[in-house]
């Protein structure tokens, strides 16, 4: 079969005759940016060919040479999506095509939550069968159980039954470790005394997830791990991934099929780590958007790419952890948060969570930015929400020099007095290591265009002043400036220009504009004229500088200390599900309680949105 070796982590992984290297690469985990979902449309996979045998890659056809860009510095690039392998083959996949893979930032929040998980362990001791009355060994079990907990009945299924009759000498263990659900089922059976007890919250995002490991008893968390999300090789988007299923069925099973394996190699690279065995976690909690609940839950999610937008299932469940493939207890009972509609998941309902009584006083607008902005306004204690298709932008897609929040990602970028550009990159864990930048993560892109406006080298109007502004401005022989240069050749990694183009800063209006025409709706539907703070949740919005956010627009102008980012709110919240079983109730009830606005039909949205492509503070009424 033949070889495929993945620069620059040196990974190789055999493949089938025909595969293609997307495919290849995120086999070997390696992960090579899709936007367009592996089509063919986008040119965002592009690699460069290090070595390759006579006939081992099938030659260009004319899609993908319309797509492949011209590199006078030499060198074979090809598109991964569509090049087909038939030999042995050596390929570096540039920082500008890397998907999110690496760990990305999910800051969390270290909270303290009263301990009373819905899974518990106790420790007793089994009559022997000579003891009378007679009973089965199930009986014993749950008569031991249920005096321990200080309970009439607990039950004891079949299916507990069967696992522990697997073990050798079951029949004759007097002393035994029940795992019990609600204090009501017992779910697992293990011979002797276990003393951990443990649980997992899992927080799926289109670009990337985490999964944090925690000690039930106390309330800690013992580890935290995050990676990129793997169905990414479908696209970036989740409208790329329902058109894959929609078209292949198939497809369905094989994106839930890739999260799953990728949380089991994070689950057990965590317990691996803090020396917990797997059968020792014997709870789960998982948020996410509605596509990656529904695919998680083997649901088509189809109907969410659809008018009317609605989801197949939209209730908070408990399944079998086995029956989702979770390497964990297998009986643990995984709990999938509800969802309040097609665009509003359990991820923004978990974010909730974390907002105290205070978010429930006054006007309070909670708003998650990223692929999808979910936008959630409290008005003294009324809920209300709404989601806006934001694009990829803010997470660094469909930038010329986008990259993922990692190291060496520029996240700030200011303009000196003097009118010299300068930048701040991710640092690395190294300190000595390397500084050269690799490319704009999607804090970077919008620090770059409010320091732009700021220095008047963007117009309101999201044109690019012309070249004679500064010298680092550049018209690429078309008469109008098309890129500003952010970082040299000389001092990028990449050893390319590091830019800000025309097309960057469209593509932020648009997101930004959709954004904001959102949230206007919402406040007015709602009769809110001011807000008293504005809460910025997700992995992006908790890096985003206030200030560069007020400059263009993207929330109405608030006093910039009213802004304030709660960072990975959506795995706090999960978390807080986990260690205490109230907070599921109340997610229960969260959902149930907000009044959802569909912006799809409305026809004031396009107006709102045209008005607010400007980037600048403005107010709605001074737009009305």
């Amino acid at each position: 079969m033949p070889r495929v070796t993945i620069h620059p982590d040196s990974r190789s992984v055999e493949v089938r005759p025909g595969e293609r290297l997307l495919a290849a690469a995120w086999k070997a985990g390696a992960g090579i940016k899709s936007v367009c979902g592996g089509r063919g449309k986008c040119g965002s996979c592009l690699v460069q060919i290090d070595a390759a045998a006579n006939g081992a890659l099938a030659p260009p056809g004319d899609t993908e040479l319309g797509l492949l860009p011209a590199h006078p510095e030499g060198g074979t690039y090809r598109l991964a999506c569509l090049c087909e392998i038939h030999g042995d083959v050596a390929i570096s996949v540039p920082p500008e095509s890397q998907a999110v893979l690496s760990a990305p930032r999910k800051p969390h929040t270290v909270t303290t939550v009263a301990a009373r998980p819905t899974t518990s362990r106790v420790f007793v001791t089994v009559d022997a069968p000579e003891v009378p009355p007679a009973r089965s060994l199930a009986t014993r079990i749950a008569q031991a159980v249920a005096a321990r907990l200080g309970r009439r009945t607990v039950a004891v299924p079949l299916p507990a039954m069967v696992d522990h009759s697997g073990l050798r000498g079951f029949d004759g263990l007097r002393e035994i470790t029940a795992t019990v659900h609600r204090e009501r089922e017992v779910i697992q059976i293990l011979p002797g005394r276990r003393e951990r007890t443990c649980g997992i919250a899992v927080d799926i995002g289109t670009t990337s997830f985490v999964v944090f490991l925690c000690d039930l008893e106390r309330g800690e968390v013992l580890d935290m791990r995050t990676a990129g999300n793997p169905q990414a090789i479908y696209g970036e988007d989740v409208i790329s991934r329902m058109t894959h299923i929609q078209q292949d069925p198939s497809a369905l099973d094989a994106m839930r099929k890739l999260i799953v394996d990728d949380i089991n190699r994070l689950v057990a690279d965590g317990c691996r780590e803090r020396g917990v065995a797997c059968d020792d976690i014997v709870d789960a909690v998982v948020v996410g958007n509605p596509t990656m609940q529904h695919i998680l839950l083997g649901i088509s999610p189809e109907s969410l790419g659809r008018g009317p937008y609605l989801p197949v299932w939209s209730d908070g469940v408990e399944v079998e952890a086995r029956e989702l493939g979770l390497a964990i207890a297998p009986r643990a009972r995984t709990f999938v948060f509800p969802m309040v509609s097609g665009y509003i998941g359990g991820d923004t309902l978990a974010a909730l969570l974390t907002r105290g009584a205070d978010f429930y006083r006054g006007n309070q607008l909670l708003v998650d930015v990223g692929t999808n902005g979910e936008v959630v306004l409290s008005c003294d204690g009324r809920l209300s929400a709404t989601s806006c298709a934001t694009g990829p932008v803010y997470e660094g897609a469909h930038i010329r020099c986008g990259v993922r929040a990692s190291p060496g990602a520029i996240e700030r970028v200011w303009v000196a007095p003097g009118g010299k550009i300068r930048w701040a990159a991710i640092p690395g864990t190294d300190a000595g290591g390397e500084k050269r930048p690799v490319g704009l993560c999607g804090s970077g892109v919008i620090s770059g265009v409010a320091a732009g406006v700021g220095a008047g080298l963007i117009g309101s109007d999201g044109a690019l002043a012309p070249r004679a502004a500064h010298p680092q401005l550049r018209d690429l022989g078309r008469g109008r400036s098309e890129e500003l240069v952010l970082v040299d050749a000389n001092f990028s990694r990449t050893g390319r220009d590091i830019v800000l183009t025309q097309q960057d800063v469209r593509a932020v209006q648009l997101g930004k504009s959709a954004l904001r025409a959102g949230i206007e709706i919402l406040l007015a539907e709602s009769g809110v004229k001011r807000l008293d703070r504005i809460y910025l949740a997700g992995t992006f919005g908790n890096h985003l500088e206030p200030d560069d956010i007020l400059d263009i627009g993207l929330v109405p102008p608030v006093p910039v200390e009213t802004i304030r980012s709660i960072g990975n709110a959506a795995g706090d919240g999960a978390r807080m599900a986990l260690f205490n079983r109230h907070h599921r109730r109340r997610a229960l009830a969260l959902a149930r309680r907000i009044d959802v606005l569909e912006l799809s039909g409305r026809t004031d949205f396009q107006d709102l949105f045209v008005m607010h492509t400007e980037l600048a503070p403005v107010a709605a009424d001074a737009l009305v």
